[in-house]
Order: C-alpha cells, then structure tokens, then sequence
C-alpha cells in the first residue's frame, strides 16, 4: 500500500517559479498598468475602409443618379418626338411610392408598350391608370422616354442622390479625422519611447 499523503496547511504553500519568459510578460504587464490605459490607435484598414466608402458613394452618385439621368434628359431634349402615352399600369411598391408606370405610345415602328424611365432614381407620381400623359421618347431606342414635364423641368434633386450628397462628406471628414488621430497618437507614442 502507498503512503498516505499528509495535508499541508495553506501557509505551507508556495508558487512554483517563474520562467524567465513569464517574468518578463509579468514585468510588460506591470508596466502597461502603469502607464494607464494608452490612446487607441486608428487602424490603417478602417482608415482605408472609410476613405473606399467615400469614394464608392461620390461614383454611386455620378454614375448611377447623375450622369445617366442627365444624359437621357439631353438626349430627348436635343432628338425626342412628343407624344400622348396611356398609362397602362400604375401601381404601388410596398412603401407607396409610384412604382414601375408602364405607358402604351405609337411609335415609329407601330405601338410601343415600355415602363417610364426613372429620373435620378425617382418615378413620376400621380399617373393613374388609364390617363394620358404627355412624353417624350428617343426615335432611335423608343425604351428611352420620359414624361414631357420631366424633360422641359426636370427634378433638381431625388433622394437618393440627397442621401450620396449627405453621406459622401460625413465619411470623407471620417476619414480625415482618422487619419489625423492616427497620426497624433503615433507623435505621441514617439514621444514616450
């Protein structure tokens, strides 16, 4: 039979020693904790992320709102033909707002069913079904019409492009501000080193 341990008190306790690596993050630790709790540091790849988002929403805003919408407006003003459409549908998305309106026009090559174009994003409301309505369509491509209103006065501002053009300069001073912080903490690590 073995031999019965004894027990040992608590005072009769000790640590085992430390290894020389564990007494040195012992010591960085202590040290941290002196220091107090240092600034945070910005990292570069959420100052990169911040800056893409910028730049992704000044293109969302040229390339999807701006220029294409301006181009069609151009485009029917300088060689459009004027005609009276019948609106043959007119419905509602689920937030109800003007949805696809779908118009029925002749053509140059007979008649022409096509969905009303969108201007920047915005459909033209108050179209209901079975009205007429005044538009202008591209001879060449007859799929590119709009509403005789929107060409002669288009809208200055849609919402999606309100939001790009509220959205783009928060995250361009974001970005900056990361940037600039960045900076100051690491002139300030320098300084401690």
């Amino acid at each position: 039979m073995g031999r019965k341990k004894q027990k040992r008190g608590g005072a009769e306790w000790r640590q085992p020693p430390k290894s020389a690596h564990w007494l040195a993050v012992d010591a960085a630790s202590r040290e941290r904790r002196a220091l107090g709790k240092g600034p945070v540091l910005p990292q570069r790849r959420l100052i990169y992320s911040v800056f893409a988002a910028f730049l992704l929403t000044c293109s969302a805003f040229l390339f999807f709102f701006w220029i294409p919408s301006h181009a069609l407006v151009d485009d029917l003003r300088s060689r459009g033909i004027a005609t009276t459409a019948e609106v043959a549908d007119s419905p509602r998305d689920r937030f109800g707002s003007a949805g696809n309106i779908k118009v029925r026009f002749d053509g140059p090559d007979g008649p022409v069913r096509k969905t009303l174009s969108e201007w920047g994003g915005k459909r033209p409301e108050g179209l209901p079904q079975g009205s007429f309505v005044r538009v202008v369509y591209d001879p060449n491509d007859p799929g590119r019409v709009l509403t005789q209103k929107w060409v002669n006065d288009p809208p200055t501002l849609t919402l999606p492009m309100a939001a790009c053009l509220v959205v783009a300069p928060l995250l361009l001073a974001g970005g900056v501000a990361l940037a600039v912080r960045r900076r100051k903490v690491l002139a300030l690590l320098g300084d401690k080193a």
